[in-house]
């Protein structure tokens, strides 16, 4: 049967698309293709979106590029860290009001062995306020799916109405195979995290590589780098970092799990050690608006700051958010959701 339809770059919705070759297929034509494409358009790769209209690829062409990052996407930028809790949602098969509603934003510890919730809360809404007001005026946003990263269920039915195009929003769905890669971008991610706690093997990172670049490798450090299962030959930081450099990663994140929501500022030790080493790096744990200047000036591509900061904790209590943009929308959009290619 033949697919009628359009396929184009989920990146920048071009239509010249070109096959990826794998060169390490073991069997020539047979498996040295995954599904990913190259845009000549952007340059970029990834497995393309399909169309079912005309009408449904030009809106997420003109999204596109309404939506493309500017300023921030050379320069240092600091994103919240959005951890959510959908776990009490994943039985319900319908919201009667609005999610964004219902969902909290909470603060995680790490109690070294995995993600656990601490007192403090605040309804996502509320919280979106916060942010996005004229007092701290943020873009983007580090959203934790608590289900996926600790539970391996992420909430599709929640993130999709969390996730919207109209923001930047990074997305850490606790990616543990290729599969979850092509659900984070389903739901239009600006970008994922693919944490190496999560990742039962390192050689996930390779496959990340080679199916997108929109796709930020995350080492989850404590006393050592946290993986899903035990790598005694990548448990130290440097060696991690190395292995993903030459995988051929440019961008790093390095979440610090000691200081994750104690909020006690970042680790000079850690940005020493990174300044040693030759990546772009992302950072988070402790991390708060005072540590932005340091953090900038030590080189860093992006901060990612504590849920819940003294400054946004008093935006919150103070109701100091009537000026903040509108909250992400809830209504249908009126396209269907484009899909992404099968790879098998």
């Amino acid at each position: 049967m033949k697919w009628k339809g359009i396929y184009a770059c989920p990146n920048c919705g071009g239509r010249e698309l070109e096959p990826l070759q794998l060169l390490r297929g073991p069997m020539a034509t047979v498996d040295d293709w995954d599904g990913s494409y190259k845009c000549w358009d952007c340059g970029k790769v990834a497995v393309p979106l399909f169309f079912e209209s005309a009408e449904e690829w030009v809106l997420f062409r003109q999204e596109k590029k309404k939506n493309l990052p500017q300023a921030e996407e050379a320069g240092f930028t600091h994103v919240p860290i959005v951890p959510v809790d959908t776990r009490p949602l994943m039985s319900q098969t319908g919201f009667d009001i609005p999610i964004f509603k219902v969902v909290e934003v909470v603060t995680v510890e790490w109690d070294g062995r995995g993600f656990q919730r601490t007192e403090y809360s605040a309804p996502f809404e509320r919280y979106w306020r916060a942010i996005s007001s004229t007092r701290y005026n943020c873009k983007q946003i580090l959203l934790m799916d608590l289900a996926g990263i600790a539970n391996g269920r992420p909430n599709f039915k929640a993130m999709r109405e969390l996730v919207k195009n109209k923001y930047e929003v990074w997305l850490d769905l606790g990616i543990a195979s290729e599969q979850d890669l092509f659900d984070a971008f389903s739901l239009e991610a600006y970008k994922a995290l693919a944490d190496t706690s999560t990742a039962g093997s390192p050689r996930l990172f390779q496959e990340i590589y080679d199916l997108s670049d929109r796709c930020v490798p995350c080492i989850h450090l404590a006393d050592e780098v946290v993986w899903g299962q035990p790598q005694p030959r990548l448990s130290g930081l440097e060696a991690t970092v190395r292995f993903l450099t030459d995988i051929g990663f440019k961008e790093i994140a390095v979440m610090d799990l000691k200081r994750l929501g104690k909020r006690k500022g970042v680790s000079l030790e850690l940005l020493e050690r990174l300044a040693a080493m030759d990546a772009s790096f992302l950072v988070g744990g402790g991390v708060l608006e005072s540590d932005l200047d340091h953090m900038k000036e030590a080189g860093l591509k992006a901060a990612f700051v504590e849920p819940f900061t003294p400054i946004i904790s008093d935006i919150i209590e103070s109701g100091d958010d009537k000026l903040a943009v509108d909250a992400p929308r809830t209504s249908p959009m009126k396209r269907k959701s484009p899909k992404y290619l099968a790879t098998d």
